[in-house]
């Protein structure tokens, strides 16, 4: 069964952030991080549990991620019940985990 994926508001931002900064150093790189981000988010929701445990992070939570093709970003997830929610749209090599004070959020 595919679960819908949830974007939460700090991932949406991240995301528009990332779109507009690629937009503004390369014309039409914009719409290429969208296509490589719906294209891992189709993934998710095909298989969420295919997708590595983030390190650092205490595996019974469940966080996990799956990295975008031609970008330097991941999609850091957890699967619920009823949907996949994303938590963050994170760069992978700049500030690493930033995002887990959002975790407090899932308790």
């Amino acid at each position: 069964m595919t679960k819908p994926v949830r974007f939460d508001p700090e991932a949406e931002a991240e995301l528009e952030a990332a779109a507009a900064w690629y937009e503004s150093h390369r014309s039409g790189f914009s719409a290429k991080l969208l296509d490589a981000v719906a294209a891992a988010t189709d993934r998710l929701s095909d298989g969420a549990r295919r997708h590595p445990l983030v390190p650092g992070v205490r595996p019974a939570l469940g966080i996990r991620r799956v990295r975008l093709r031609r970008f330097p970003l991941a999609v850091v997830f957890i699967e619920l019940e009823s949907e996949i929610r994303v938590l963050a749209v994170a760069h992978t090599r700049r500030r690493p985990l930033y995002w887990k004070r959002r975790l407090g959020a899932l308790r």
